[in-house]
């Protein structure tokens, strides 16, 4: 198979990608980047994809320009809801008409696609085994509790996880690093950490190490009430072997067991018990950080989610 992607995001270099076969042809042209429309008409005239494939914003900004080149060319487009269900409305039913189809991680939202006579499938985030993998531990990254995460405000609910897992640890006795944007020092929320906790951006090839070398990896979801749609860190995470504490929401439960797997909490008070619990028993925490990484290596692998829509990308 020939795979256009439409972006070159972490997502897809190191992680969807992995799910095709090693035969398959998989080349990148960043719509998002100046110059994509003479390199995609370039490429075209010398190489045929199966069908292209973009993700998320990808192609919010550039879709009145590259639907109809895609026409032109007869070239279908797979497009990856990966902001279902919260941008479903603005975002993935605009963008989904111009699509062959949709993949998203949102279950409820299939009847939605199917209401607007849009063809979609089930197809959650998942982990790279060659990538999200246990690695060397480093000082840098060393710490008692780590958050691998973007603040922003467009997802009310993210506000949920913030005030269960994060609010009642960031000013306790705990060694904690946060890695993300600035908007961790100033936003309009007024939310800050202390200066020593945040450490700025983290490259994503460095994610790895960073989840290696923390005791407890803190996980944030932007959806709460969905059954199926989690954060992609869970997966990643579970997949770097990393002891892994989130909030608690249909979807995590729906996949995972607790305590079992990885740990969830439901109010900041148990955050607290649950942190000060397992920081003193390392023997647990490498227990279920091996049981976790064993299940998503079992169940939730990009190889495994690519094989359950192959059929539908080879009628593409």
């Amino acid at each position: 198979m020939n795979v256009l992607f439409l972006n070159n995001s972490s997502l897809l270099c190191q992680g969807l990608a992995s799910g095709f076969s090693p035969f398959d042809d998989i080349r990148y042209i960043p719509v998002h980047q100046s110059g994509w429309e003479d390199c995609l008409i370039n490429l075209l005239k010398t190489w045929r994809p199966n069908f292209a494939l973009a993700e998320g914003v990808s192609i919010s900004t550039v879709a009145q320009k590259l639907f109809p080149l895609l026409r032109r060319h007869s070239l279908p487009l797979i497009y990856w809801a990966i902001d279902d269900p919260p941008d479903w409305r603005l975002m993935s039913r605009p963008l989904a008409r111009g699509a062959s189809l949709v993949l998203t991680p949102a279950k409820e939202c299939l009847a939605l696609y199917q209401r607007e006579k849009i063809r979609a499938l089930y197809f959650h985030f998942a982990c790279n085994p060659s990538f999200h993998r246990p690695t060397e531990s480093s000082l840098k990254y060393s710490c008692d509790l780590l958050l691998v995460a973007n603040y922003y405000t467009s997802y009310p609910q993210r506000r949920i996880g913030l005030e269960t897992i994060l609010t009642p640890l960031r000013s306790g006795p705990f060694d904690l690093k946060v890695f993300g944007n600035e908007d961790w020092l100033s936003n309009k929320d007024n939310y800050t950490l202390e200066p020593r906790s945040y450490q700025g951006y983290l490259p994503y090839d460095q994610l790895p190490c960073a989840y290696s070398s923390a005791k407890i990896v803190l996980g944030l979801n932007s959806v709460t009430d969905s059954p199926t749609m989690m954060s992609m860190r869970t997966f990643e995470a579970l997949g770097c072997r990393a002891f892994f504490l989130t909030h608690w929401t249909p979807a995590i439960e729906n996949h995972f067991r607790n305590h079992v797997h990885l740990v969830w909490s439901r109010h900041p008070d148990e955050t607290l018990e649950l942190v000060r619990f397992y920081l003193s028993r390392e023997d647990l925490r490498a227990k279920i950080a091996r049981q976790g990484q064993e299940e998503v290596y079992r169940n939730h692998t990009y190889q495994q989610r690519i094989q359950s829509v192959h059929k539908f990308l080879q009628k593409l």
